[in-house]
């Protein structure tokens, strides 16, 4: 389970209880954790647990010349995916009529957001637009296909994961409260010297 773990989060997975459950029980034991976050400071990395989502995932340690161009590009990777999810989470907040927002081991139905989808053109067409863009963009015209090519990206990315094969009900995963993080982050980051990002957390400014 070491080597597991280790993999995932060199990877860049976020390890929580509904995406990663086995890694996830693996270090909930301290002398796991300590076994991971000692082969992690060969590689001038460390464990980090994100207490808001119960969750790990493995940052640098530091910031400088040889990993300064890798972590560049991957945030400015992920901000390319921001504007559409966060689209996604404002219409899932208006969906369901809930007033906070998607967390991890936060459950979704399929159909039941189908329904809600259905019922409201406003939102149906707000659907219409996200699913012309990327990574949720679709030919696919039907509501349903296009409701169901966002769970289907979704799954794919790492945010949502199903309760049980086939079935159409899922669970969030710790990768929203990332996002949620990573947000505010780059909103005033300056570290990376990437557009408009500013960085105030110096923990923030080192993840993977």
């Amino acid at each position: 389970m070491f080597k597991h773990t280790v993999e995932k989060l060199l990877a860049g997975e976020v390890i929580c209880q509904t995406a990663f459950n086995d890694e996830f029980e693996y270090l909930q034991l301290e002398a796991n954790r300590a076994r991971v976050d000692e082969f992690l400071q060969q590689l001038e990395r460390s464990l980090t647990h994100f207490e808001t989502a119960d969750a790990f995932y493995c940052t640098y340690n530091s910031v400088d010349d040889s990993n300064r161009k890798k972590i560049s590009e991957l945030f400015s990777s992920m901000r390319s995916h921001f504007r559409p999810l966060v689209e996604w989470l404002d219409m899932l907040l208006q969906a369901t009529g809930s007033d906070a927002p998607l967390r991890a081991k936060d459950s979704i139905k399929f159909t039941s957001l189908l329904e809600a989808f259905e019922h409201d053109q406003t939102l149906a067409e707000q659907l219409r637009r996200l699913t012309n863009m990327v990574p949720f963009k679709t030919t696919k015209v039907e509501l349903r296909d296009q409701l169901g090519t966002v769970f289907q990206r979704l799954e794919e990315m790492g945010y949502l994961v199903r309760h049980a094969q086939g079935s159409n009900s899922y669970y969030a995963t710790a990768r929203f409260d990332l996002i949620y993080l990573l947000i505010e982050f780059l909103n005033d980051s300056e570290k990376l010297e990437l557009p408009e990002v500013q960085p105030e957390d110096p923990q923030a400014e080192l993840l993977l």
